[in-house]
């Protein structure tokens, strides 16, 4: 499924309040747009560069943050108000792709139209994701991903392969000059390192982004420039490959009855549904509460095996209680000596 835009009117500018004062210094006065970054481009051009510009620039642009397991609750929001107020302020489109393993990172998409000489929807809310994100590693002391590793004031996006020469440029000029002029450290990971949440996409690249938040947001701005000016040469799929099969309950099935609703599933072994019900109802109760999601139990049918658990509501509001259930699962099983 791929994630699709609506009609907008022209595009305002948003700048989350962590980009400090490199904002306040572009800001545009009251009635203008920002333009481009004249610094992201290699020359100044000539007078015909606008007109050329206007003609190869993609209709549409889009990017994907890799979001760490323990951020994606603060980047959704209790019932998934958090995100939605990322859409309206922003008005990108923004999908959050299915999960492919459990307490694994997740990837969200984010496009919009693009206008010339204009910073697109998508990009104001890149930053303001990783924003978000920036700020819960800031408070917690640091990210722990997926891959064990620990990293701190880390943004991670996945571009595709067909992006990745754009923006190293020719001997790597074009990266080190990201490099230089936003001080933060940037690495394009070899193939064999992406995350489990790229699997559908075996061409993608993994660009790491690390330093001070206001380093890894201006270099996280003018990466956005080649990437726009640079578009997938292949048409990325919000949804990565499901084939794998977790080891605390079955994939998710999905189905999308209308463009705000969706259903899901999923399997949880016998013995720990009575933990993730809590006494009296209180956990189920709770993920329900702070997900947004309505959440059914089926009954036992006394295999002693599996319990089915059906998830409806917004996208975010699903994805944030599988994540919870997820989460007291996991809890159970360590309690108990197993691994998650």
């Amino acid at each position: 499924m791929s994630a699709t835009l609506s009609e907008a009117d022209p595009p305002t500018t948003f700048f989350p309040s962590s980009l400090s004062h490199e904002a306040d210094d572009e800001k545009p006065r009251s009635g203008q747009k920002r333009g481009r970054d004249s610094a992201s481009d290699d020359d100044g051009g000539d007078e015909n560069e606008p007109k050329r510009r206007a003609e190869t620039v993609p209709k549409e642009v889009i990017f994907r943050i890799v979001v760490p397991p323990t951020q994606i609750g603060r980047v959704i929001g209790a019932g998934g108000g958090q995100i939605q107020r990322i859409r309206e302020e922003t008005r990108a489109a923004i999908k959050i792709a299915d999960a492919v393993t459990p307490h694994e990172e997740r990837v969200i998409i984010i496009n919009s139209r693009v206008e010339d000489s204009v910073v697109s929807d998508a990009e104001n809310a890149l930053h303001y994701i990783a924003s978000i994100i920036l700020e819960g590693d800031d408070m917690s002391g640091g990210t722990k991903y997926g891959t064990g590793h620990l990293a701190t004031k880390t943004i991670r996006v996945l571009i595709a392969g067909s992006q990745a020469g754009c923006l190293i440029g020719k001997s790597g000029q074009k990266i080190e000059q990201i490099r230089n002029s936003s001080g933060a450290t940037i690495t394009v990971m070899s193939q064999d390192q992406l995350p489990s949440c790229a699997s559908a996409h075996k061409s993608d690249r993994l660009v790491q982004v690390s330093g001070d938040i206001p380093n890894v947001l201006e270099a996280l701005k003018r990466i956005g420039d080649v990437l726009r000016d640079n578009p997938p040469k292949k048409v990325i799929s919000i949804r990565p490959n499901d084939g794998f099969t977790a080891p605390i309950s079955a994939p998710s099935h999905l189905t999308v009855p209308s463009a705000d609703h969706v259903t899901s599933e999923m399997f949880v072994l016998e013995k720990l549904v009575g933990g993730l019900i809590g006494r009296g109802g209180h956990n189920i109760s709770k993920i329900r509460s702070e997900s947004g999601a309505t959440i059914k139990v089926a009954g036992s049918k006394g295999s002693g095996q599996q319990r089915q658990i059906y998830f409806s509501g917004s996208s975010e509001q699903v994805a944030l209680a599988q994540m919870l259930v997820e989460r007291y699962i996991c809890s159970q099983l360590l309690q108990s000596g197993s691994l998650c």
